[in-house]
């Protein structure tokens, strides 16, 4: 199964878009797509990007030395363990930052972003 594939399956409203693999392709060209996978398959997706302070989140835009990561998908089957994993992956790609944000059904969600790992134990 291809990460397209499980975000289809998944059920978010995200799979309903007919522009899914573009979208999905414009992150995975920039190396910000974090997938977890176990002895079964994908057990976790994430779709992240960085904004300036003060940036509205609309699609497509990333500046790679913006100070917040804002987290447009997180889709885990696995619970925890995978979510934490695809925290540990985000470190690895975009390292400290001020702010983390998530797209949660539609309403940011904001967080201190060391004070968040820490909580989640990255």
């Amino acid at each position: 199964m291809t990460a397209v594939e499980y975000i289809e399956q998944s059920g978010v409203p995200e799979a309903m878009w007919p522009n899914l693999a573009e979208w999905f392709g414009w992150f995975e060209k920039q190396g910000m797509v974090g997938i977890v996978e176990d002895k079964d398959g994908i057990a976790g997706v994430a779709l992240a990007r960085c904004i300036k302070d003060g940036q509205e989140p609309n699609h497509y835009v990333h500046s790679e030395e913006g100070e917040n990561v804002f987290v447009d998908l997180t889709i885990s089957s696995k619970g925890a363990k995978s979510l934490r994993c695809l925290l540990l992956l985000l470190w690895e790609r975009f390292g400290p930052r001020k702010r983390i944000t998530f797209n949660r059904s539609g309403k940011p969600r904001s967080y201190d972003y060391m004070t968040f790992m820490r909580k989640a134990r990255v």
